[in-house]
């Protein structure tokens, strides 16, 4: 009777409220424009700045056609060869989405040098590559009903208008941030740990199963990976703002079928994300060349999420990426196989 109450009316908790299963649009329609994620967080990104803009401006003079560009047209093709249109996106999705101004990365009198003394410029090329990457391999592969939207990975999607958003230090003042708050994790408590990284699919039915739970009682260790099967789903709760019933059929939780028939598309796009996040994990986090790299904090579910079951920076209208000629500018550590959706 209780359960069957929680399904229907939801239930509150201090850190967000678990929805009703009726209430959520398995279609992917739940979204929170990136402007009014901003809004209600009180972050107001900085404006392009007069010097910049004034240098732009005679940049563009000088140099109609791009100079030393290396990301955007490859991955967007030639019309990203042109001085204006690399400057648009850049203002649009990069700057907009760090909340900085175009010298924050670039010289102001020379666009195209990569200054030693602005080392986050090469750091932001690099995240730019695995953005597209990302978007190549798993976020146009993700498994979806036909209709939804395919939102893109852009710089907004993890740093929400802040360039420095994902450090430990952060982590320790307001683990809320990073959602690991409440449940019993520790403030410092990482999704991403040695298990984690070291799954891989099973040779035989090419399934991967990043929680599996073996222990009972009885077993060496004891409940351990149970205990850790619960933290990560519920650091995926709070980083998505939803409840079990989000991704799981309440009346059998290994289904992916509920009782009326229909396919459980949370389950198996959260599935496929967990894959993304260990290929971020493995093969681009450790070649992004940050500035201060022992300080950034293990990527999860809630740096792109912030308690939205759609990532308040992913974007449907962003350009979409095409797999241009040639080896990507940063290669893969390891190559991680994209596994096949779970159907039954």
């Amino acid at each position: 009777m209780i359960f069957a109450t929680l399904l229907t009316k939801g239930l509150s908790t201090g850190a967000f409220t678990y929805r009703a299963a009726a209430t959520y649009n398995t279609a992917g329609a739940q979204k929170t424009d990136i402007n009014a994620y901003l809004a209600a967080n009180k972050i107001k990104p900085t404006p392009i700045s007069a010097a910049a803009a004034t240098a732009y401006n005679e940049w563009v003079k000088a140099n109609p056609k791009t100079v030393n560009v290396q990301v955007l047209n490859k991955y967007l093709g030639a019309d990203y060869n042109n001085t204006s249109t690399v400057y648009n996106y850049m203002v649009q999705y990069n700057a907009g989405g760090l909340g900085v101004s175009c010298e924050y990365c670039h010289n102001l009198t020379n666009f195209s040098l990569y200054d030693p003394a602005l080392p986050q410029k090469t750091t932001a090329k690099n995240m730019l590559v695995m953005q597209f990457e990302l978007n190549l391999k798993w976020i146009n592969a993700i498994p979806r009903p036909q209709g939804q939207p395919l939102y893109q990975i852009e710089c907004a999607t993890c740093h929400a208008g802040a360039a420095k958003q994902w450090n430990k230090a952060l982590k320790a003042k307001n683990p809320g941030a990073f959602g690991v708050e409440g449940g019993g994790l520790p403030w410092n408590y990482t999704l991403i740990d040695d298990q984690f990284l070291k799954t891989r699919a099973d040779p035989a039915t090419k399934d991967i199963n990043y929680f599996k739970v073996t222990a009972t009682k009885t077993t060496p260790g004891g409940l351990a990976d149970t205990v850790r099967n619960q933290n990560a789903m519920y650091h995926q709760s709070v980083a998505l703002g939803v409840g079990c019933d989000f991704c799981h059929y309440a009346g059998y939780f290994p289904s992916y079928v509920n009782e009326k028939g229909d396919y459980m598309w949370p389950k198996a796009q959260a599935r496929h994300m967990q894959s993304m996040l260990q290929d971020i994990a493995v093969n681009w986090w450790p070649q992004m060349q940050f500035p201060d790299a022992t300080t950034v904090e293990s990527p999860n579910c809630f740096m792109c999420h912030r308690g939205i079951s759609i990532p308040p920076g992913a974007s449907d209208k962003a350009p979409q990426p095409v797999k241009a000629e040639g080896a990507s500018l940063i290669k893969a550590i390891e190559e991680l196989p994209i596994p096949k959706p779970v159907t039954k």
